[in-house]
């Protein structure tokens, strides 16, 4: 006779939950590689924006330094050190030209931190102060811009005030509304794909009966897929 324990046997439940948090975790570990190479190349590309900005200055050009720092402001990532220095860039030249009198790389640089501002947006601004800044000094610039005489009737700070006024004007999608359509997008997808694996039993037979309650969020989803569609 041997003297041999016996191994420990797992049992099938076990195994299945073993299984699914083995596939999870490979799962988070392809999320995490796509993201992290996805912010490699954004700070890359940034990193070289800026790079090239330096080089323009240093040249003495500009305008090109400008449009340089305008995309680098533009690949974002939080915490990237090149976005900081972009916009800090883009307000240095657009202060110094609006000082010499160079009303249109001023209005470049400072147009550039507005766009850069409402393109890298999301469910936040994460410039908004630099975005608020860029309006209130687009809108001085305008109102300040030489007219043909007899077309200017109005006093500058009139003006100014309807330029920010426009300039302020948020045409964006609303932010709860953006929410409700990813979730119910979520919904959508994670109900049609509960109504197939349910409806299809281990003997490869369609149950249409098991797949209802997938099927019903999966319907719930795109009603309020729709309806944010339509609202945001």
């Amino acid at each position: 006779m041997s003297d041999a324990a016996p191994s420990p046997s797992i049992s099938p439940a076990r195994a299945r939950f073993v299984t699914r948090v083995v596939r999870a975790l490979g799962a988070v570990a392809i999320v995490g590689l796509l993201l992290g190479a996805v912010t490699a190349r954004v700070v890359w590309s940034g990193e070289s924006e800026i790079a090239e900005s330096t080089a323009a200055l240093r040249r003495g050009d500009a305008y090109e330094a400008t449009v340089r720092a305008r995309r680098a402001a533009g690949w974002y990532a939080p915490g990237a050190p090149h976005v900081r220095v972009a916009y800090e860039r883009l307000a240095s030249i657009a202060t110094t030209a609006e000082g010499l009198g160079d009303r249109d790389l001023a209005l470049l640089a400072w147009r550039g931190v507005r766009t850069a501002a409402l393109e890298t947006r999301w469910l936040l601004v994460p410039h908004k102060e630099d975005l608020d800044r860029a309006n209130v000094a687009i809108a001085r610039i305008e109102a300040a811009a030489p007219r043909p005489p007899g077309t200017r009737t109005e006093p500058p700070q009139r003006i100014e005030e309807k330029q920010l006024a426009a300039l302020l004007r948020d045409e964006a999608p609303r932010t709860p509304w953006v929410v409700l359509l990813l979730v119910s997008f979520v919904a959508w997808a994670g109900g049609a794909a509960w109504a197939l694996r349910r409806s299809s039993a281990s003997s490869g037979v369609f149950e249409l009966a098991r797949a209802r309650a997938g099927v019903f969020v999966a319907l719930v989803g795109v009603f309020l897929w729709v309806l944010a569609l339509w609202r945001a």
